[in-house]
Formats: C-alpha cells, structure tokens, sequence
C-alpha cells in the first residue's frame, strides 16, 4: 500500500489506534482489505499530523478529498457511503 502524499508529521503518538480504528471500520463495514488499509492510512495520516493523541477532527468533505487524491476517486466514493 503506498503511503499517503504530503504529510507533515507532527507527533506519532495515537497513529497506530488510528490506522487500526480505520482499518477495523472498513472492514466492518464490508470493505476490501486493500480499503481497509488505505482508510487505516489516512486515518494515521491525520493522528501524525496533529499534536496530542486525539486532536484531529475529520471533516467528511476533506477525509473524502484526500483519500481520492492519495488512492483514487473510487476510494473516496467506496468509503464515503459509510459515513456522509
């Protein structure tokens, strides 16, 4: 799986739970391992670049947006069903 472009990590603390609350969201939801593991990236994504262990906030419209510029359209359209 290729990482995801253009991350300023801040802090790592928090990104494995995040990558593996993505990934057991997306396989809940009955999603392919492959996107499992790209919405588990983002999600670690979005942990390292924020300070302290559960500061992000997701915005649906930018978790969408990011996930179709690091893994396609049909990434972000998979994911976006589950949560808009």
């Amino acid at each position: 799986m290729p990482p995801v472009p253009g991350v300023v990590p801040q802090e790592p603390t928090g990104a494995g739970d995040a990558f593996r609350a993505g990934f057991l969201a997306a396989t809940a939801w009955g999603l392919s391992l492959e996107r499992a593991a790209q919405l588990g990236n983002m999600m670690a994504v979005y942990a390292l670049e924020t300070v302290g262990t559960q500061e992000y906030e997701l915005k649906p419209g930018q978790l969408a947006g990011r996930l179709a510029a690091a893994y396609g359209p049909q990434a972000a359209m998979d994911v976006a069903r589950h949560y808009s």
